[in-house]
């Protein structure tokens, strides 16, 4: 079986179409099983993996996603680099597969990269106990000012746009990865990061490919793409109106779900992450320091989400006594304070919230002291008490003298 990868950010969506053109182009031209490898960040949408878990199983191959979460102090030497956001973060993905696959061998491809070949041709060569194999870059003659303050020879510096990693050999080198934040950390201003850092780390034991494996469209003068792996590193890509590999660009697309309807696929089962569970929406995620999973990772496996518990019947009694209590002492304060009482309907000094609060219970009415009458004078608004008492003229009766 064959381990191919790819590794990309999808943040408008067209990177998702450009691998599962370059995918096609493997499938329709390789006999052999294929399994897929697809590092990605949260930018790739759950429709987009859909569409090439369907173009894969169409093609009876396999694939795996892995979404990628930098850890900090990489995430640190990384952003440091004065060049990354022109080239992504995605291209950096590729440095960490010997921590996240768990094969002794793969092939990685860029996206912009048409397979004309068997790859299982790329397959079969064997490395001899180097770190990995991969061709010379055609343009490093151009670039020899930016390599030389680098460290980097120009003679035997190589594209990192195919490579076959040998994963045993370089997990063996338990340096590999503190080599790759030192030079991040020393060379900030590196132009080619996920190039220069693979150069520097096993320029020194790499197995050289074949032109025919990595070929230029920019130097392919004759425009034959027979029996080659096309890499189109220029400015212009193949999926540009002007590229000569615009054609065979359309030619894979018309054969993927962006083109064809749903019906063509048929179903596919569920998005299975690098341990074999089915992924959900926000899908897995792995520290990029040892392979370890993140801690968002671990929050979303493990169930901690914790469902919201019922209120007891014996709870919301009392809720609903001390809001019986706060409504009554209101109701007292109002009572006790100079404001005028409802009477008559008479509330228009009152405001509508003091009205819901002095209307009183019958428990409270029974209860309550009685008020001393009060009655109410000619002068609207204004509350008069009344007489307690009228005083009494008893008049002096004559007296009366009867007589016999």
């Amino acid at each position: 079986m064959v381990e191919l990868a790819l590794a990309f950010t999808d943040k408008d969506g067209s990177y998702a179409e450009h691998a599962a053109v370059v995918l096609t182009s493997v499938f329709r031209n390789t006999s052999s099983q294929v399994n897929v490898h697809i590092l990605h960040d949260e930018s790739l949408t759950r429709e987009n993996m859909l569409r090439i878990k369907q173009l894969v199983t169409h093609y009876n191959h396999t694939v795996k996603f892995y979404s990628i979460v930098l850890a900090r102090d990489l995430a640190e030497v990384v952003g440091g680099a004065q060049s990354v956001n022109t080239w992504t973060w995605g291209s950096m993905y590729r440095l960490l597969l010997p921590s996240l696959l768990d094969v002794s061998k793969v092939i990685y491809l860029d996206c912009d990269v048409l397979v004309n070949l068997d790859i299982q041709e790329l397959w079969n060569i064997d490395l001899n106990g180097c770190y990995l194999a991969a061709a010379r870059d055609q343009g490093a003659v151009g670039i020899t000012d930016n390599l030389s303050p680098l460290g980097l020879n120009p003679d035997t510096y190589f594209n990192s746009g195919v490579i076959i990693f040998e994963l045993n050999n370089i997990r063996q080198n338990s340096e590999w990865y503190v080599k790759m934040q030192d030079f991040l950390r020393q060379y900030p201003s590196t132009t080619l990061p996920d190039q220069d850092v693979l150069n520097h780390i096993y320029g020194d034991n790499y197995l050289q490919l074949g032109e025919e494996f990595n070929a230029f469209s920019i130097s392919n003068t004759d425009l034959d793409f027979n029996h080659k792996i096309v890499h189109f590193a220029g400015e212009t890509k193949w999926w540009d109106p002007v590229s000569p590999g615009f054609a065979l660009y359309q030619e894979y697309l018309n054969l993927t779900p962006w083109r064809l309807p749903e019906s063509h696929f048929g179903p596919v089962g569920p998005i299975l992450p690098e341990h074999g569970t089915e992924l959900d929406e926000r899908s897995f995620t792995f520290r990029l320091d040892h392979g370890e999973p993140s801690m968002r990772e671990e929050s979303i496996h493990a169930g901690n989400q914790h469902p919201v518990q019922p209120v007891h019947s014996m709870k919301k009694a009392r809720m609903k006594r001390s809001k019986r209590l706060k409504k009554f002492k209101k109701l007292t304060r109002l009572k006790s304070s100079k404001r005028p009482v409802k009477r008559a309907g008479f509330t228009r000094n009152l405001k509508p919230s003091l009205r819901r609060i002095h209307r009183i219970t019958s428990v409270q009415r029974r209860s309550r002291l009685k008020r001393k009458r009060r009655v109410w004078s000619s002068y609207p608004g204004k509350v008069m008490p009344s007489r307690t008492s009228r005083q009494v003229v008893v008049r002096r009766q004559k007296k009366v003298t009867r007589t016999a």
